[in-house]
């Protein structure tokens, strides 16, 4: 639990996510700011990943001052008042990016960036713009890949992303927990066992991956249903042109990669 100074709770918790999305992407840097903004956002039902991408897209539209953690205070005062202005930003940060005219926004299917930026972590970046889900790390989070691959190479991240949506589907379609996952990607014979033993079927590891297969083309053909199309497998074109410091890197995966990542493709 977080405290202020005077030991009364703010929130709980201060999670990776809301500190990357309310605080440095804000340029914010106090906890204590950061944790008011954190309960704010929970007292109005606001997702804080969302949240702070609109506030972001707000900042750099001159609505408030990056850093002035009470001006980001007086734009969720507007969501909570009804005002056309809180409307925007409770929308989120597509909404608030179309409503200001701004072409830098953290979107994709309407999605707002989680807290890894896809030109230093490239294997998400795919997943933002491949996967169903749109920008969720957790339809494919390539961060764990780090040992094995290069997170700024653009190089067999179409193969890395669509592996791991497989795996988020596996895990949705369980009801497994994320954090438990390690053992059963290491050896999916443990899924098919569990399943197995449960259910009373014959499954083998070829059954588990045809299943997650399933479930990828069924978001996918959801998604082209609703209107999604080919184009909207990119991200904003701000991040395939401006460099991300210090290592100055673009999202420079090219097409042909990103369509190995795109299920039904």
């Amino acid at each position: 639990m977080f405290v202020d100074e005077e030991g009364e709770v703010i929130v709980s918790t201060l999670q990776y996510e809301t500190l990357g999305l309310l605080g440095s992407n804000l340029e914010i840097d106090s906890l204590d700011e950061i944790a008011r903004l954190n309960r704010m956002c929970n007292d109005l039902g606001l997702d804080t990943i969302e949240t702070g991408a609109a506030l972001g897209v707000a900042m750099e539209a001159g609505l408030a001052e990056f850093g002035d953690a009470a001006s980001a205070m007086a734009l969720l005062e507007q969501v909570k008042a009804g005002t056309v202005v809180g409307r925007m930003i409770g929308n989120g940060a597509a909404v608030t990016g179309r409503v200001l005219g701004m072409e830098r926004v953290p979107v994709a299917r309407g999605q707002a960036f989680p807290a890894y930026d896809p030109r230093a972590l490239k294997g998400n970046g795919v997943t933002y713009a491949a996967s169903a889900m749109g920008a969720d790390h957790t339809a494919g989070n390539t961060i764990g890949s780090r040992k094995t691959q290069d997170p700024l190479s653009s190089e067999g991240k179409g193969e890395l992303s669509r592996g791991l949506q497989r795996v988020a589907a596996m895990l949705d379609m369980t009801g497994l927990c994320l954090f438990a996952r390690p053992p059963i990607v290491a050896d999916p014979q443990l899924m098919v066992d569990l399943l197995n033993g449960r259910y009373g079927w014959g499954w083998t590891v070829e059954d588990l991956e045809a299943a997650e297969e399933d479930v990828l083309q069924t978001e996918r053909e959801f998604n082209c249903r609703a209107g999604f199309t080919e184009a909207h497998d990119r991200l904003a074109e701000a991040f395939y042109r401006e460099p991300l410091p210090p290592t100055n890197a673009v999202f420079d995966v090219s097409a042909e990669e990103m369509a190995k990542a795109s299920i039904g493709s």
